[in-house]
């Protein structure tokens, strides 16, 4: 059995000191991917950088395009036969730290953060293009027969239930009908929304909210970090999570157990 977290950090140096280590020591991830670290591998202490480099091999991605900006992480447990590679091979996302793609045996996982269409939504041309070619590199590990997760900040809501006030959002970024489309173009490659899957209506199950209003508190929130898998692994996962009660960022951890 493997546990597979994600989680949006919003600052890997911010959430250092909101109790991150003490987090990762009481969850002991077999993976962990990270969202928006936002910081250079040699700008963490030190003491930090060791602990870390003594339990897991590390992907650390970070945009190069503008500092503080974006990126993302894969950490896995040492020993267990990963291998990991930044980025996507196309340099448009890649400069923002977008994607790192795992691999072990036949399986291939992507971990990362998913663009953001952006205010006034100048970036939803942008975000369309990623998820097309996403789609062509899923369809691709598929007829190489190999299995897929795909886990990360999707920064979609994928359907009404996944965001608490659907009907003032549908214009927004995050729930417009071209983000959703894509999202189900995801499903369409042969993955499996796992955590819906197996909660097929119930709602409140959210992954992020805004800081404004007490919206964390009053559970006013969107479904936005996401964990999908190939069709052939859905009877391998043993659970699907989410950790709302876990704190340090505006987003919280999400895991899946699986049997590989």
């Amino acid at each position: 059995m493997m546990r597979f977290f994600s989680w949006n950090i919003n600052g890997f140096r911010a959430a250092l000191k909101k109790g991150f280590m003490d987090w990762l020591e009481d969850a002991d991830p077999d993976v962990l991917c990270l969202q928006e670290i936002r910081c250079e591998w040699n700008e963490i202490d030190m003491s930090v950088r060791k602990i870390l480099e003594n339990v897991f091999d590390i992907c650390w991605f970070p945009a190069s395009s503008k500092k503080g900006y974006a990126g993302s992480a894969t950490l896995t447990k040492k020993g267990e036969g990963w291998t990991h590679q930044r980025g996507l091979g196309k340099p448009e996302y890649d400069q923002e730290g977008r994607m790192v793609v795992s691999k072990r045996g036949d399986l291939v996982l992507l971990g990362g953060y998913f663009p953001n269409a952006s205010h006034g939504l100048v970036r939803l041309p942008y975000k369309r293009a990623f998820a097309k070619d996403l789609v062509a590199r899923i369809n691709a590990e598929h007829k190489a027969n190999h299995k897929v997760i795909v886990v990360g900040d999707l920064n979609v809501a994928p359907t009404e239930i996944d965001i608490a006030r659907p009907k003032d959002n549908v214009m927004n970024p995050g729930f417009t009908p071209e983000e959703r489309e894509d999202f189900q173009g995801y499903l369409g490659a042969g993955l499996v929304d796992i955590l819906r899957y197996r909660n097929p209506d119930v709602p409140g199950l959210y992954t992020w909210w805004t800081q404004r209003g007490g919206a964390r508190e009053r559970n006013v929130g969107w479904r936005i970090d996401i964990f999908l898998i190939s069709n052939g692994l859905t009877d391998q996962i043993i659970s699907a999570d989410i950790h709302k009660d876990i704190f340090g960022s505006d987003h919280c951890p999400v895991s899946i157990e699986i049997q590989l």
